[in-house]
């Protein structure tokens, strides 16, 4: 009877309090991308896109909306974007972290980001990108009637990256343990609107904000990612388009396939698909590194007439190893390791504190690296 009281008692309190009432999914505001900025009044603009219910209408059931606010925290902004929606904020679907390019360069967005906000969750689900032009305009410029929930935008990054090679991929936590253990420096991938001019990249070709990495498309979507913005430490300090990204991508591994478009010697434009064959050989001995990558060719247009099969090789070779020497230089220039030799550089130290306190950038200012491209033509076998 006692324990009987002891329930009721407790149903009752409970039931006060409306600790015991659930909310139906619907109900939930989610914030699928967060923003930062320069802010005017406070230090930074946070600017949310989120997906919330679309009560009393007869069309989609959620509608995305871009809210921003100024705050010194990301926990601020959140607090006055929770007064528009009291307890009703979910950062379950969460998936995209936008930095802008004028933050990004100064190293801004590391105070933003080193917080204790009790989201560690959050930020290992979260893809990180950086913005040419304003947030708002990029979140505006990926919200359309057809893909309310932007999944299909979300996924098309990912797959951009694996299947083409001019962009980066990468997560938060990918991003942190390259400015923190400085083995590497990140390449992120740049978004930007589409009707935005061009930039000049690091190496001295023209960087695409665009998707395809230089196709100006009229769609739906006016905002699309293509090449990557590339740092040194923190701080950004150049682009580099979609050819060049694919690039320091094959000496990272992270390259599957891609297309490279080529002059002949005649002056003919060729157009070729490479494949990843396996993983580079990298070595580092003292100031001279040496990668060897082995890639699979298949010409797309047109046909190598004049050219046996031994020329078409050596000519690949030749092209792809002279790129990848001025891709590297133009890294070197501004200091950034984006293609990761500080990996390897690491490895020859015992402990952590010893690495810690190498100035392996010193020595990187340095560096020789050699380039050995293996080339085989589609259908002739293990090189």
């Amino acid at each position: 009877m006692r324990r009987i009281r002891l329930t009721l008692t407790l149903l009752v309190l409970l039931l006060a309090t409306g600790c015991v009432r659930s909310r139906n999914l619907d109900e939930y505001a989610y914030i699928l991308n967060v923003g930062v900025e320069r802010g005017t009044t406070m230090p930074y603009l946070v600017t949310f896109l989120v997906s919330v219910p679309n009560a009393g209408t007869e069309e989609s059931a959620v509608k995305n909306v871009v809210i921003d606010a100024e705050a010194r925290t990301l926990s601020e902004a959140v607090e006055t974007l929770n007064a528009a929606y009291p307890g009703r904020l979910s950062f379950s679907r969460s998936s995209l972290l936008v930095i802008h390019e004028d933050l990004a360069r100064t190293g801004e967005q590391t105070a933003f980001l080193d917080f204790s906000f009790g989201k560690s969750d959050l930020w290992q689900n979260l893809r990180v990108v950086v913005s040419k032009d304003p947030v708002r305009g990029v979140f505006e410029g990926w919200v359309t009637e057809t893909d309310p929930s932007l999944r299909k935008i979300k996924t098309a990054a990912g797959d951009l990256a694996s299947a083409s090679g001019i962009t980066a991929d990468v997560g938060y936590d990918e991003y942190l343990e390259a400015v923190v253990d400085k083995r590497y420096d990140a390449m992120l991938a740049y978004a930007g609107e589409t009707e935005y001019a061009l930039e000049t990249d690091l190496v001295g070709g023209d960087a695409y904000p665009y998707l395809g990495g230089s196709l100006l498309t009229k769609d739906l979507l006016k905002t699309s990612v293509a090449g990557c913005a590339v740092f040194n430490g923190d701080r950004m300090v150049g682009v580099l388009n979609g050819r060049h990204t694919m690039a320091v991508r094959m000496v990272t591994d992270a390259f599957e396939r891609g297309e490279l478009l080529l002059t002949l010697p005649d002056g003919t434009p060729m157009s070729v698909v490479l494949y990843r064959v396996r993983a580079p050989k990298i070595t580092l001995t003292g100031e001279n590194a040496r990668v060897e990558l082995y890639l699979e060719a298949d010409p797309v247009s047109p046909e190598y007439t004049g050219m046996g099969r031994a020329e078409r090789k050596a000519f690949l070779k030749e092209r792809i190893e002279a790129e990848l020497d001025e891709v590297f230089s133009a890294l070197q220039r501004v200091n950034s390791d984006a293609m990761g030799f500080g990996r390897f550089a690491a490895m020859r130290f015992k402990s952590a504190e010893d690495w810690e306190a190498y100035d392996w950038k010193a020595d990187y200012r340095t560096l020789s690296v050699s380039f050995s491209v293996t080339v085989m033509l589609s259908q002739e076998g293990t090189p």
